[in-house]
């Protein structure tokens, strides 16, 4: 799966993260990071306006916790907020996303 999508996920997350880019691949988890709960909103919001993800067209609101903050009430609203603790999210789906997002 690497592609130029595959680095510039990697390139983000190493930089957003202070991490080693050789210690990332396909099947690192958002979890393996160190996001769980309200961080993987965070995240998610962030990496979607950084690459101009629309987000009402990804799956990811079925991996958002019911946890939330206040402030996310109305972007919360778009999504179904079922908590689904055996499903993670992968670098490959973030670069999936890069991959389908439509061109704007």
């Amino acid at each position: 799966m690497v592609n130029r999508n595959y680095n510039i996920v990697v390139d983000y997350i190493s930089k957003e993260f202070d991490l080693d880019k050789g210690k990332l691949n396909t099947y690192t988890s958002l979890s393996e990071i160190g996001l769980d709960g309200d961080d993987v909103l965070d995240f998610l919001l962030g990496f979607f306006k950084r690459f101009g993800i629309e987000y009402e067209q990804t799956n990811y609101k079925d991996f958002i916790p019911l946890e939330s903050y206040p402030i996310f009430f109305g972007i919360l609203s778009l999504f179904k907020r079922n908590e689904i603790v055996e499903n993670e999210i992968f670098i490959k789906d973030l670069v999936i996303s890069l991959n389908k997002k439509k061109m704007v």
